[in-house]
């Protein structure tokens, strides 16, 4: 199983805007049976808070193979990430393979 996780400074005052991107995001891949499981909300954790950190995202997939030629690939995902540059400064991803 594949992990990746994603953390997003939405640029100041774009919060809302990072929220629904977000949401449409998880819209788009809600019929995709190889999804295992998709997160994300706002961060509560004051000390990443503090590095601007607001939002973070989990994506669970079944194996690499799935991760790179269809999530990757998704219409959705790609919608998402060509909004991201305007809503946010920064993203920082996270993937590894749960042994």
């Amino acid at each position: 199983m594949i992990e990746h996780y994603v953390l997003f400074k939405a640029h100041p005052g774009r919060e809302e805007d990072l929220d629904a991107a977000l949401a449409e995001f998880e819209h788009g891949m809600q019929a995709e049976t190889w999804l295992i499981e998709l997160t994300y909300g706002p961060n509560i954790n004051s000390r990443s808070l503090d590095l601007g950190w607001t939002h973070g995202m989990l994506s669970r997939l079944p194996d690499y193979e799935t991760f790179q030629d269809e999530y990757w690939k998704h219409d959705a995902h790609v919608r998402f990430l060509d909004r991201l540059d305007d809503i946010c400064e920064t993203r920082f991803a996270l993937d590894y393979e749960v042994s």
